[in-house]
């Protein structure tokens, strides 16, 4: 193999051991859609709650889910009736009836596929009002967090993947010198010319 063909081979190495190893980081299932969306206006109040996933949700058991899911208005106050079911990557969430004109918010948490918990704020309202204000304190202490918590996780695994990436950039860029200095001092040394005779010899003085 060439020396070039030998850079190229091991700078592909470095980079597909890279991203082998960067991928799991952003692995984590994602709210994909949901009934209602997120800042939707509602003429009529809704039923239920539904959310979908991009992968399927971790559940354990019939009576152990690992979803939860408020539905708030701005007094605080928890308008999902009954059980939360999760079907596959569908989550669903029964509402009392009768919701009045207000702004609302769904806090969800549920385990990822990976069982790695994920939480969100869908914000939505209903009727002529206005939308509610995003506080992280209304509603009861046990409800999921909101997105800011999900952001910064989704940022701390951003920040390792990157630094995973640079650092086996440099790798790769640290190994392809060395193989060019190794090529370097292995490349044979041009024998020195004699020196020019172009005086009397010795033996005519």
């Amino acid at each position: 193999m060439s020396p070039v063909r030998r850079i190229a081979a091991g700078l592909a190495l470095a980079t597909i051991a890279t991203l082998a190893i960067a991928t799991p980081a952003s692995a984590h299932d994602q709210l994909i859609s949901s009934t209602p969306a997120a800042d939707e206006r509602l003429t009529t109040p809704p039923e239920d709650i539904t959310m979908t996933f991009s992968g399927e949700l971790l559940v354990l058991d019939e009576s152990l889910t690992g979803a939860v899911v408020l539905v708030v208005d701005a007094s605080g106050e928890d308008w999902v009736a009954g059980d939360v079911t999760v079907a596959g990557r569908t989550v669903t969430a029964s509402l009392a009836p009768g919701l009045p004109t207000g702004g609302y918010q769904v806090r969800w948490q549920v385990v990822s596929e990976d069982g790695h918990p994920i939480a969100g704020v869908i914000p939505f309202t209903v009727g002529d009002a206005d939308p509610m204000a995003q506080t992280s304190n209304t509603g009861d202490a046990t409800a999921a967090p909101a997105d800011t918590s999900e952001q910064a996780d989704q940022n701390a695994e951003s920040g390792g993947a990157l630094r995973v990436l640079l650092i086996g950039a440099g790798g790769a860029a640290t190994a392809v010198l060395i193989l060019v200095l190794i090529r370097f001092l292995r490349r044979p040394r041009t024998a020195a010319a004699p020196p020019e005779t172009g005086g009397p010899a010795a033996d005519d003085l």
